[in-house]
């Protein structure tokens, strides 16, 4: 594994560190670091695979002698087999200062904003106070070049470096158990009418009795048991709740949540499946308690209280579909072939997000789900040709694309037109009813044909879009 960074820099130490000790640790894979020359002039043996990450920030694309580095790094990679380059952002970056040539290359956003303020967190601070924002990001990119290893081993049909596992006791988890969460009793009629219409669709529904408070440590033991049981999450907070312990933050919602982000954090770090969580919020503004407002709010910016969980506000009766959708998720199957025979899904909305635009993706969600559309998205594909295969499913059967920006990343946006071109290639005839570019920071698309039929709107006016109002649906199979 190459980079093209000092040691002398603080970040790029604990950065070389975290990730070695998480590729070490969680997947049994043995990292060994090189330098340039290294890299580029000594004869490597073809049977180990390379990653060389660049680490992108507005210092280093000022420095002459390291964009000479990455264009030998990236022009070298080119040429080998088993060599993977990936960009690594510190920083927000300007678009128009990344170089072209290597504007194909994976990238990783590992730059920290603080979720209230909206500011970049210093790299300072990022490593002492705010570490715990830092580590989850470093772990996808283990994962990810985990699965480019171990890929890499299997196409040479060597061992796959898989680390050791104890033999599992636990029975695997069924598919139709859904953890609902306890509510207040404020809020109880709200579950009831929930679980209703989940145990009469054919799901267990958990918890079947409520916790008891008598001893924390056993509460939190018993949602967790319930949490490892299910492949749904669902989190409810009313417009009231019962806050006659201590307080909001030792309410029964309040600690499945805390509860639930935690096990999420640690599925997360040690390289398991994470299964889907809901988070639904009342209506603010009809919340009269203001400690509850003010929980609610913090809830919703902080990502560690909100962490592995989609945020959703909604009527009773959307959030019921939404709901159902989850459990009723269409997932292309693992293969790169296009069903042809299959319909375009006229609710069916595809939302390519890039990293970094996790706020704007929940917006799109929650906007979407209002206007009875459904919105599809790349759902943690566990390789690049998995991914792909989802990508091109989603291109070719929904009838509406919206591309979320990144600030620093014009290119990526030309390249998924361009896969949409790619699958109307393969037999797609019908047109898409709207092609949308989200974005925060552009003012116009590039004057090209490509972008012709492309929509630019700003994430804040995406109510004045006409073409999402009332309509009649038919119904896909």
């Amino acid at each position: 594994m190459g980079d093209i960074a000092s040691d002398d820099d603080k970040w790029q130490k604990a950065f070389k560190n975290y990730l070695s000790y998480a590729l070490s640790e969680q997947q049994n894979i043995k990292v060994e670091w090189k330098n340039i020359s290294d890299l580029i002039e000594s004869v490597l043996p073809s049977s180990t695979p390379i990653f060389i990450l660049g680490t992108y920030s507005n210092q280093n694309l000022q420095n002459q002698d390291w964009l000479t580095n990455i264009t030998k790094l990236w022009e070298w990679s080119e040429g080998q087999n088993q060599a993977y380059f990936y960009k690594i952002l510190r920083e927000s970056l300007n678009a128009n200062n990344i170089p072209d040539n290597s504007d194909n290359a994976r990238k990783f956003d590992l730059c920290v904003y603080d979720p209230k303020s909206g500011e970049l967190v210093p790299e300072e601070t990022l490593l002492s106070e705010k570490i715990n924002l830092f580590l989850p990001k470093v772990f996808l990119l283990t994962r990810e070049i985990a699965t480019q290893t171990r890929a890499f081993y299997k196409a040479q049909s060597f061992p796959e470096a898989k680390a050791p596992t104890a033999p599992s006791t636990e029975k695997p988890t069924p598919k139709n158990i859904v953890f609902l969460a306890q509510v207040s009793p404020q809020s109880a009629r709200l579950r009831e009418k929930l679980r209703q219409e989940l145990v009469s669709q054919g799901f267990q529904v958990l918890p079947t009795v409520n916790y008891s408070f008598q001893d924390e440590t056993e509460l939190v033991q018993a949602i967790r048991k319930d949490l490892k049981k299910s492949n749904l999450i669902i989190h409810l907070f009313g417009e009231e709740i019962d806050t006659r312990r201590d307080g909001v933050n030792d309410t029964i919602e309040a600690i499945q949540n805390k509860t639930a982000a935690k096990y999420f954090l640690e599925l997360l770090e040690d390289d398991q499946k994470i299964v889907k969580r809901m988070i639904w919020i009342a209506d603010i503004n009809k919340i009269k308690n203001q400690q509850y407002k003010r929980f609610i709010t913090n809830l919703k910016l902080e990502r560690e209280l909100h962490f592995g969980g989609d945020i959703y506000q909604s009527t009773i009766e959307e959030l019921k579909d939404i709901i159902l959708g989850k459990l009723k998720v269409v997932k292309p199957k693992r293969k790169t072939k296009i069903d042809l025979s299959k319909d375009v899904i006229l609710e069916q909305v595809y939302v390519i997000n890039d990293i970094g635009t996790e706020d704007d993706l929940c917006l799109m969600k929650e906007f979407l789900a209002e206007r009875d559309y459904r919105a599809v998205y790349l759902n943690n594909p566990v390789s690049q040709s998995e991914a792909q295969a989802q990508h091109e499913a989603f291109l070719f059967r929904s009838s509406g694309i919206i591309i979320i920006h990144n600030e620093h990343n014009i290119h990526w946006i030309r390249a998924k037109i361009n896969s949409i071109f790619k699958v109307r290639s393969k037999g797609r005839k019908e047109a898409y009813q709207f092609k949308i570019v989200l974005s925060r920071t552009l003012t116009q698309l590039p004057n090209e044909p490509i972008y012709n039929d492309i929509q630019l709107v700003h994430p804040e006016n995406i109510g004045e879009l006409d073409f999402f109002g009332n309509r009649v649906l038919e119904k896909a199979e």
